[in-house]
């Protein structure tokens, strides 16, 4: 994780690198902030920015060897701990029982909540812990010298899952830490913590972020339209884990409209597409340049699928699924008429004209192009 990955928190970001220029990197920082803020996403940039060999000024290279590892959560001087479930028969879980899982959730989405993570696991019913035998695996880790980074980084996740015993004995490691070892941990209810555990952290109050840059978010990460990721921003109060979380199930919504109305327009319904093309023109003119916009994202992707070699694993989304036999019929003889048939249509949409007869329109000429043969298919 960059610095530069990371929405806002210009100041934090600078109080974090001036520590590590400083050499004054506390051995005990509590990063706090809401669901859905920065918190973990600062903490991950920090960590990597602590152990890259070729920083710069701003920022981790991103391609040193310790960058390369700490992208994928897998550098052996970064231990990471958070709630754990007693499933799959673990009478003693720790966070290494689950932590494939952690790092898969973590790296898609570094915004995630508690929810999410149990979600992840199938247990959404059941509360997880961080379990005194998880102190005692840190005692051990923390022992022995580290890897190959001057510093090790001991990250908790949810600390105020820690049940007493678990507090207790991490306050003796935080007390008398060993040499090149810093803690960093990531709360969302500071209060819940011992006051004698608060006491010995530097706190970081990491603000949530305002709707431009949940807005930036989703349209660089996710590639999600101006109007629809302002439109989601409002809605989301800062929180950008439910602000993906929206847009996925939006976008599950549009998904299913683009693959009713491909249907229709390939097998050339005219009553199908009469009733379809009425409901459409109901929904007001923002809804229908969104789902045109959307339409075009799903078709461009389609096109780029063409030139992909990748194969489909069993836990791919629907909506990858369906792009990847939706290519077979969008290719480089209809791609740009189709693209400009619907941008078009856009164009006319916000020039006020009746949506049901250009969109019946468009449908028509979709026909005919969505059946021009491809060289792609064998």
């Amino acid at each position: 994780m960059l610095f530069g990955d990371i929405q806002g928190n210009i100041n934090i970001k600078e109080q974090l690198i001036r520590s590590v220029k400083n050499n004054r990197i506390a051995h005990a920082q509590l990063f706090v902030g809401n669901e859905g803020n920065a918190k973990l996403s600062l903490a991950l940039a920090y960590a990597q920015y602590i152990n890259c060999k070729q920083r710069s000024k701003n920022d981790s290279c991103n391609k040193c060897h310790s960058c390369l590892m700490y992208n994928t959560l897998s550098h052996p001087d970064l231990h990471l701990i958070f709630p754990v479930l007693k499933i799959n028969n673990i009478k003693n879980p720790i966070s290494d029982n689950f932590i494939k899982e952690w790092k898969e959730i973590v790296i898609e989405n570094p915004y995630l909540s508690i929810s999410n993570w149990y979600q992840k696991l199938g247990s959404e019913n059941k509360q997880g812990l961080i379990y005194v035998n998880e102190a005692e695996k840190i005692q051990h880790k923390i022992a022995l010298k580290n890897h190959e980074s001057e510093y090790r980084i001991i990250l908790i996740w949810m600390p105020e899952k820690m049940n007493l015993d678990t507090a207790n004995k991490l306050l003796k490691l935080f007390e008398e830490p060993s040499e090149g070892t810093v803690f960093l941990m990531i709360t969302e209810n500071q209060e819940e913590l011992l006051p004698t555990i608060l006491s010995r952290m530097q706190r970081i109050k990491i603000r949530k972020f305002n709707n431009q840059e949940v807005c930036n978010y989703l349209k660089e990460k996710m590639l999600i339209e101006e109007e629809f990721a302002q439109q989601i921003a409002k809605s989301v109060n800062g929180n950008i884990n439910l602000a993906i979380q929206k847009t996925q199930e939006k976008e599950d919504v549009l998904l299913k409209e683009f693959q009713k109305w491909m249907q229709i327009c390939y097998m050339f319904n005219l009553r199908d597409l009469a009733e379809w093309t009425e409901e459409f023109a109901k929904k007001g003119r923002e809804n229908q340049k969104l789902f045109l916009n959307y339409s075009l994202k799903i078709i461009r992707k389609a096109f780029l699928m063409n030139f992909s070699n990748e194969k489909l694993s069993k836990s791919e989304r629907e909506d990858i699924k369906f792009i990847k036999n939706f290519s077979l019929f969008i290719h480089e003889h209809n791609s740009i008429d189709i693209f400009k048939k619907i941008d078009n249509t856009i164009k006319n949409i916000s020039r006020n004209s009746n949506p049901r007869i250009i969109f019946y329109e468009l449908s028509l000429q979709l026909n005919h192009l969505l059946k021009v043969k491809s060289k792609f298919v064998q």
